[in-house]
């Protein structure tokens, strides 16, 4: 796609879910009465080996702002995912093909913060990471406002950190849209649209500064979204474009590319893993999650992002690794 068909594709998608327009659902600000679910997709190939589909489901309830736009997603204990909304809503849900998952465990929250003035900056949550060992805290990455809010494994407020001058050529709609705290404790991240990864070798809310080095995209056009990391060391990318040969207008991919090394300035280079055409539904895939299970599989949750828009959904779909003995 040429720049300036994707300019015209992106400017027709803002216009469509921008407030006011035919096509923004009419919403509400209570909590949803209600948060149903319903199987849209079962099991499929997606044509690498390894690498299967086990169904894709929607989620769904009466129009509410505290409900969708989920950008982030985390595997938490109990066999629960936890969901981060661009309006700074949590939605905390148990795995859906668990035999144990029932209406009452889907719940919706809002973030808190020790300070009530920050809500107005900190909102618009675009990306989120967790430390894998007991402690288990998380951070919150934010665009419009590009900083960083730690929280407890409580969901306790603790550190924030604004960024002003490291960031002064990031657009405010563009920020920290993919972020992964790494199993050696590194925090890799990619904001948008830039050709850039910031590596930072500890806790970035700490004031330290990060290690900038080379991006290249492995499908010039796609949008970075989110990161994983598997148990082998590998980080998953979520991918995201425009595509108006679908509905909804996307396509995603999925990537992956070997950690980087520790103070190496070589370029992040990831190799496209599939392409969701065919394997997914076409959707405004955002945020996604590892889980490891105990037979020596990983299950990849991804979910994606409605835009409060009347012609998209909020998706959860379950993808199994299993790793290929070479």
């Amino acid at each position: 796609m040429s720049r300036a068909v994707r300019v015209t594709a992106a400017l027709a998608l803002a216009a469509m879910v921008a407030p006011g327009t035919w096509l923004r659902t009419p919403v509400v600000k209570q909590d949803p009465q209600s948060i149903e679910l319903a199987q849209v997709a079962g099991a499929g190939d997606t044509g690498v080996p390894g690498w299967r589909v086990e169904g894709v489901w929607h989620y769904s309830t009466e129009p509410s702002l505290r409900f969708g736009g989920f950008s982030g997603l985390l595997a938490i204990g109990g066999g629960r995912l936890r969901a981060f909304s661009d309006r700074g809503f949590l939605f905390t849900f148990t795995e859906p093909d668990r035999v144990d998952e029932t209406p009452e465990t889907r719940r919706i929250a809002g973030l808190p913060y020790n300070d009530p003035a920050l809500y107005p900056r900190l909102w618009d949550i675009e990306s989120v990471t967790r430390d894998p060992a007991a402690k288990g805290d998380y951070w919150v990455g934010y665009e419009n406002t590009h900083a960083i809010h730690r929280f407890s494994y409580r969901t306790e407020p603790e550190d924030y950190r604004i960024f002003d001058t490291l960031v002064e050529d990031w657009y405010a709609n563009a920020g920290l849209e993919a972020m992964v705290r790494l199993d050696d404790g590194r925090f890799l991240m990619l904001p948008e649209g830039h050709d850039e990864a910031l590596i930072f070798d500890g806790d970035p809310v700490e004031g330290r500064d990060p290690l900038v080095v080379p991006f290249q995209n492995p499908v010039p056009g796609f949008a970075v979204t989110d990161l994983a990391q598997l148990p082998d060391g590998r980080v998953l990318m979520l991918m995201r474009d425009l595509d108006w040969s679908s509905y909804p207008p996307f396509a995603g991919k999925l990537a992956i590319m070997n950690a980087p090394l520790v103070g190496s300035r070589e370029p992040i280079a990831p190799k496209v893993l599939f392409g969701f055409e065919g394997v997914l539904p076409p959707e405004n895939y955002e945020g996604m999650a590892v889980r490891e299970q105990g037979d020596g599989t990983m299950s990849v949750w991804i979910i994606s992002d409605d835009n409060v828009a009347a012609m998209q959904r909020t998706l959860v779909a379950k993808l199994t690794y299993t790793p290929v003995l070479k």
